[in-house]
């Protein structure tokens, strides 16, 4: 697996409150997106179930870099291990 790195190590500024990062999409059924978002107190990782709509929170966070890269891991090895519930 590639290194998995910060929003500040990659662009010089900390992940955005609001922003999001894409971990992957799968095509079997249910078919979904996994996702690193960012809230004020919080990195999640989310589940975006596509047929019902429905976001799984599978684990946050804590606010910070180290936060942030374990978010992101997190949610690869959930889009690898088509995990969809906490």
């Amino acid at each position: 697996m590639a290194e998995i790195k910060s929003n500040r190590q990659i662009w010089g500024v900390d992940f955005p409150v609001g922003g999001e990062w894409d971990a992957g999409v799968t095509q079997i059924a249910p078919q979904g997106r996994w996702t690193v978002r960012r809230d004020p107190d919080h990195f999640v990782v989310v589940f975006h179930a596509f047929d019902s709509g429905e976001d799984i929170q599978l684990e946050t966070f804590d606010p910070t870099e180290e936060g942030e890269i374990s978010a992101k891991v997190t949610a690869i090895a959930a889009h690898d291990d088509g995990r969809r519930s906490p």
